[in-house]
């Protein structure tokens, strides 16, 4: 089949990735995957450029594409796909173009509720989802938010969730060229994967950091990622006398070796549905604590295999964090439950084989062999 996804970017989060991996996978089952990226491309696109994926740049920008995105359509005319598949977004712009270019299946998958909720988005999604073939949705929430709040066909909705590689994010020891990010090995290493934006919370994550040290000097803070607040979050970890005790190592289009040298993985976001990076770390076998919220909780099961902590609350998880480095059984009790629930729940294939089938479903096209 021929299937073109359609984002906003490839920038390195957790969207993206998972439109990466998908993609690839479906490559390798003999399909046909084009990338179409309506804002920026960023350095999975690069990435992806290098396997032989194609990712291509449309200008869509501006308030009259919203309805009338001529040049996104003229492309999806050009490539002919199948199907064209929209992530978070880009709804509407997609659903419009794919409908105006005689695509015979649209999908929309949402990842999540936006950071900024303008108040008029359900209209504009009411109104994408009646030009949408299938709805598919990460989290619980999500499901309900677009059967109740957008009022649709709950037999078009459907709850895919997300998956994770569990050979290459696997326990072991890291193989990059400097580990442990050239910390002496007496060192605890906190970690943490994600854009600096504003649902994300590092200054809750410093702030409590700050009192693990006082109780574990030898603890330090590793911030993976980029986003608009980056350098704000590095300003502050100065000005309260963490500079030599928190690294900022930047963007990797690879994080797998990064979670084999956590000792422990924090996520303190404002809000979640389906974390890539706690199914990542969980498949790497590293014990993760996170804030209770969005779908974290199910993630975690209720606690099981992984520990949860309340948002906002800094002296919680500082507690909850500093309970775990005393305790390194606990720690490899939940490494072990937490990849053990990512094989069972959230394998990447299986994700895979869901998508298939519904693209199958939607398009008409036969069915590949077993």
């Amino acid at each position: 089949m021929r299937i073109e996804m359609v984002v906003p970017s490839m920038i390195a989060a957790g969207m993206e990735t998972v439109v990466a991996n998908l993609s690839r996978s479906l490559v390798r089952r003999g399909h046909a995957v084009g990338i179409t990226c309506l804002q920026t491309r960023g350095v999975l696109a690069d990435a992806l450029d290098g396997e032989g994926i194609r990712v291509n740049m449309v200008d869509a920008s501006g308030p009259g594409t919203l309805l009338w995105p001529s040049a996104l359509t003229h492309w999806i005319r050009r490539v002919a796909p199948d199907i064209v598949h929209a992530h978070s977004g880009v709804w509407m712009k997609s659903a419009r173009a794919a409908r105006g270019a005689g695509v015979r299946a649209m999908i929309h998958t949402m990842h999540g509720f936006p950071d900024v909720d303008p108040w008029h988005r359900p209209w504009i999604e009411r109104a994408a989802a009646r030009w949408t073939s299938a709805i598919t949705v990460v989290s619980e929430p999500l499901r309900q938010y677009v059967t109740q709040t957008l009022h649709v066909d709950a037999g078009r909705v459907h709850l895919l969730l997300n998956g994770v590689d569990a050979t290459r994010f696997r326990p072991g020891t890291a193989a990059d060229a400097n580990p442990r990010f050239g910390q002496p090995a007496r060192r605890f290493i906190i970690g943490h994967i994600g854009r600096f934006s504003p649902v994300k919370n590092h200054a809750l994550l410093l702030e409590s950091f700050q009192r693990v040290r006082t109780e574990f000097p030898e603890a330090f803070l590793v911030l993976v990622g980029d986003g608009p607040l980056r350098e704000e979050v590095r300003a502050r970890a100065s000005a309260i006398g963490l500079t030599e005790h928190v690294a900022f190592p930047g963007v990797h289009a690879d994080a797998s070796p990064l979670y084999r040298d956590f000792d422990l993985f924090v996520l303190p976001s404002l809000l979640e549905q389906t974390s890539m990076s706690i199914l990542e770390a969980m498949a790497s076998g590293t014990p993760v604590v996170a804030t209770d919220v969005g779908g974290s909780a199910a993630l975690l099961d209720q606690g099981h295999a992984g520990v949860l902590v309340p948002s906002g609350d800094a002296d919680a998880l500082a507690t909850a964090i500093l309970e775990l480095m005393r305790d390194p059984e606990r720690r490899r009790e939940l490494g072990r439950r937490g990849r053990a629930r990512v094989l069972a729940e959230y394998d990447h294939e299986k994700m895979v084989d869901r998508y298939e089938t519904l693209y199958h479903d939607l398009a008409g096209a036969p069915r590949r062999a077993p």
